[in-house]
């Protein structure tokens, strides 16, 4: 009798302890996972944060995708722009509305703003380009230049060149914006001195704006500056000399036509943009290097 007892007594620890064990295995299972319940709420917080990771990447990598290059068979323009403003009456003033449309054509029609580094490559290596290049290029450093045209290159992420006279360095744009500029892709070359015509000045005078002016934006911007523009576009035989013994590159005048390889890297073309251009006006000059000079 007693052992029958003793018998059901441990049948029924042995249920108790099941019971329990059953309870006790989400518990231990848990902690099996480390900390297992609030592992899986973690996941779930975090879940919206980790999809627009997601998104964020995929957006990046979307906008990362190569250009396709090629080399250019027919050559470059390289766009000639000066002042964005309101003055109506001079041809090298556009509204800024005007301006906006044009580069959102750019934009909507594949075309690619090279650095004048890619140009260089393409004109003296004929290296390969993004499908669809052109060059901005902006002369003489009007003050909209930072406030108008800058926010409006940046929307699209598009390069260009400042061809900035020396003299309105920390007169008319401060260190500190035209340091903001490069960053933003805008790449701040000379433009003389003074902007006088290099062609009516002694070869002295032609040294001291070629010279004077490389010497301010290397020390203001640390930068090697390599390219230059003609003030007026008006040059001889000694500018291009002077040019080349002080380590420039690569020199654009105003005359009119498309950058090709092989040309004289010192004599190079642009094609003026002016206010009165519609947008057939634009896209001719972006398609066909005769179809206007100005």
């Amino acid at each position: 009798m007693r052992a029958k007892i003793t018998k059901i007594i441990l049948l029924i620890v042995c249920l108790a302890a099941l019971a329990a064990g059953v309870r006790l295995l989400p518990a231990l299972e848990a902690t099996r996972d480390g900390a297992g319940g609030n592992k899986s709420h973690l996941a779930g917080r975090t879940g919206n944060e980790a999809g627009s990771a997601a998104e964020n990447q995929a957006r990046l990598t979307s906008d990362a995708v190569p250009v396709p290059e090629a080399v250019p068979a027919q050559g470059v323009p390289v766009l000639m722009y000066h002042s964005v403003g309101r003055e109506r009456n001079n041809d090298a003033v556009i509204s800024p509305e005007l301006f906006t449309r044009q580069m959102a054509y750019l934009h909507s029609h594949g075309y690619h703003p090279v650095s004048l580094d890619q140009l260089y490559a393409y004109v003296t290596r004929d290296e390969a380009l993004p499908v669809r290049p052109v060059a901005l290029t902006f002369d003489d450093g009007y003050r909209d230049t930072y406030d108008t045209v800058l926010p409006i290159l940046r929307k699209y992420g598009f390069k260009s060149t400042l061809f900035l006279p020396g003299h309105q360095v920390d007169s008319r744009f401060s260190t500190a914006e035209l340091q903001a500029m490069e960053q933003a892709g805008m790449e701040v070359c000379a433009h003389g001195f003074s902007h006088r015509p290099l062609n009516t000045m002694t070869r002295a005078g032609q040294q001291d704006e070629i010279t004077r002016v490389k010497n301010i934006l290397d020390q203001k911007l640390h930068q090697d500056t390599r390219y230059f523009c003609y003030p007026d576009g008006r040059y001889n035989r000694t500018t291009l000399s002077l040019l080349r013994e002080d380590g420039y590159r690569m020199a654009f005048t105003m005359s009119p036509g498309w950058v090709h390889y092989g040309d004289n890297p010192y004599t190079l073309r642009r094609i003026w943009i002016g206010n009165s251009i519609d947008e057939k006006g634009f896209a001719g000059r972006l398609t066909n290097e005769h179809y206007l000079s100005r």
